[in-house]
């Protein structure tokens, strides 16, 4: 019966380790800082999967509740581990204005945070296996949960697992066709709403639709909100990657010099008005705008 129920977390933490090993991955935590949590992280889910393949080959069933709820508990964090490190190989790719030392610093800090709580809920999960794996197996073997129960529980557990992927699928179709959806004119909002919890959560889907569809628009932003919210700063993030992307589309940024630095010292010009320049791009343009990281009322009727 163990066995049965640990071979549901298996195929899930393979794939979050699978994609831990890549190239990409290593690549992107060396990039942003982060090699250290990610190498222990690894580390981490290559035990827990020894764990899983050795408790796989025990018949004892003492401790079968415990080695299930745990088995959930590590797939959770799986899916988290996977998502976070598919968001920062997303960051690799990233456009010009990215590269700006404030942005580089904000980026870095904000990852270096969800990376450490990312490592502290796997370290969480690690302990919780060891204080109570011994504690269920002096316990005495109950007959009230029988197999064809755990076999019934352990299949439904697998179709939420597989419904889970196809509707992380079907959500960067559907994103996808809601943006480019030419029946409805004018200014449409979409909202991405955040449903579990973890560091990455949607940002891989909504980063891949931005990816695809960015080119498609006149000009384009992603802006992550500032707490507390700062209108200037906030319009200015906007202009600047206006600026900074339409060049790189259209190829008028002055050969030798980086499109950001080239807007920076337009935008800095005493007789530059920021507000009319915001106006004209949302005005006369077609725009494609991201904002990650709202979450009140306030922020939202602004």
């Amino acid at each position: 019966m163990e066995a049965t129920a640990v071979s549901v977390g298996k195929s899930v933490l393979g794939g979050a380790l699978s994609y831990a090993q890549t190239a990409i991955a290593e690549e992107g935590a060396l990039k942003l800082g982060v090699q250290r949590d990610q190498s222990f992280i690894r580390d981490e889910l290559e035990m827990m999967q020894s764990f899983l393949l050795a408790a796989d080959k025990e018949h004892d069933g003492h401790h079968h509740e415990v080695i299930r709820t745990w088995v959930k508990q590590v797939r959770d964090v799986a899916y988290d581990v996977e998502d976070c490190l598919q968001d920062y190989a997303a960051r690799l790719k990233k456009p010009p204005w990215w590269s700006l030392p404030c942005t580089v610093h904000r980026e870095r800090r904000r990852i270096g945070n969800e990376m450490k709580e990312l490592r502290a809920k796997v370290e969480d999960v690690s302990q919780r296996n060891m204080r109570y794996h011994g504690v269920s197996a002096a316990a005495p073997q109950s007959s009230s949960v029988t197999a064809a129960e755990l076999l019934q529980s352990t299949a439904a557990i697998d179709d939420i697992d597989e419904a889970r992927r196809a509707a992380k699928q079907q959500e960067k179709v559907d994103l996808v066709k809601l943006i480019t959806n030419d029946g409805q004119g004018g200014l449409r909002v979409i909202a991405v709403l955040e449903t579990r919890s973890g560091p990455a959560g949607t940002v891989p889907v909504v980063r891949a639709a931005y990816q695809k569809l960015k080119g498609e628009f006149e000009c384009h932003a992603w802006v992550r909100l500032m707490h507390s919210f700062d209108a200037n700063q906030f319009i200015g993030s906007l202009v600047r990657q206006f600026k900074a992307n339409s060049r790189e589309g259209t190829g008028k940024t002055p050969q030798g010099t980086p499109s950001g630095v080239s807007v920076l010292n337009e935008m800095e010009a005493q007789d530059y008005n920021l507000l009319h320049d915001f106006t004209g791009y949302v005005t006369n343009k077609k725009y494609l705008v991201v904002l990650n990281g709202l979450s009140t009322i306030e922020e939202w009727d602004w």
